[in-house]
């Protein structure tokens, strides 16, 4: 008779934990996008500077330079609104704790306890030493390694995770 798997958790997200979740809940491509397409359109404006001298005088040039503070912004505008989700969401502030099994994904918090089916979990990825278990499309439980009692904890709560539930692409 084999030994049932009962691998617990506990902790307190922070706010580092959630910016994570929200950066990886986008698209590569935006985030492609978003980290690299600042520094192109600043060089086909240098080759436009280089190629036509009146462009510095013309009033495209000035238009560029808005759109060009305004990608390079961006990041710090999202940044700023992920800080302020976090901020209003006291749920996601507090601790939370549970239990995994071969069978379930458990999981209590003051406001309540969630028991999931592994079957019922839409996908999980993991960066950086952190599992995020996907529920939703945009809605997941966030889990560090910080959050389980040893290192022999949250690898085979991330070999678990990886039989019962597909990965994210």
């Amino acid at each position: 008779m084999s030994e049932q798997i009962e691998i617990h958790f506990n902790g307190i997200l922070s706010e580092e934990h959630f910016y994570k979740f929200n950066q990886y809940c986008r698209p590569p491509w935006a985030r492609f996008i978003g980290k690299w397409f600042p520094w192109f359109y600043l060089g086909l404006m240098i080759v436009e500077a280089i190629g036509i001298p009146e462009y510095i005088a013309s009033p495209r040039f000035s238009f560029d330079i808005s759109i060009l503070l305004l990608l390079l912004l961006l990041p710090q505008l999202t940044k700023r609104q992920i800080k302020k989700v976090w901020q209003s969401n006291k749920s996601i502030q507090e601790g939370f704790s549970g239990v995994a099994t071969e069978e379930n994904f458990v999981c209590n918090s003051s406001y309540g306890e969630s028991k999931f089916p592994w079957n019922v979990m839409l996908k999980y990825k993991e960066v950086e030493n952190i599992i995020l278990l996907y529920i939703a499309i945009n809605q997941a439980f966030i889990l560090p390694s910080s959050f389980f009692n040893s290192e022999e904890d949250w690898q085979q709560f991330r070999q678990l995770v990886a039989e019962r539930v597909p990965k994210k692409q």
